[in-house]
């Protein structure tokens, strides 16, 4: 069994994609189930896939069972302060250690929770 797609639900889809393109840099790739859904351009076999759904999200990160994509940077805090810059929020005031590098978490507009982490260089791919 392999992973195929991490579907991500947005209560408007037309701000999502726009949002996720200017914000997090990631293009669509295909709008053939649009208004419904769209694919966006990702550099592996997992499709990211932005979902309509009737509403936002309400998740108590690390207190609330959650699925939450982590996206690795090579410059963790360069990237914070271009997407502070941007208007997000970060969850803490300072990237977090975990055992493979540091990590800091932040929210879309619809309550999805993300993670940016830079990895230590002995566990980059």
């Amino acid at each position: 069994m392999r992973v195929c797609n991490v579907n991500i639900y947005v209560s408007d889809l037309d701000f999502a994609i726009e949002w996720y393109d200017e914000v997090l840099g990631l293009k669509v790739a295909s709008k053939k189930n649009y208004p419904t859904s769209v694919f966006l351009q990702q550099d592996s076999d997992t499709r990211l896939v932005l979902h309509k759904a009737e509403k936002d999200t309400e998740i108590d990160i690390w207190k609330q069972s959650a699925t939450i994509l982590t996206f690795e940077e090579q410059n963790l805090r360069e990237k914070m302060k271009k997407l502070k810059e941007r208007g997000v929020i970060m969850m803490n005031d300072e990237p977090q250690w975990f055992p493979d590098g540091e990590r800091i978490a932040f929210k879309d507009p619809f309550g999805n929770v993300h993670e940016l982490a830079e990895m230590r260089s002995e566990n980059k791919k």
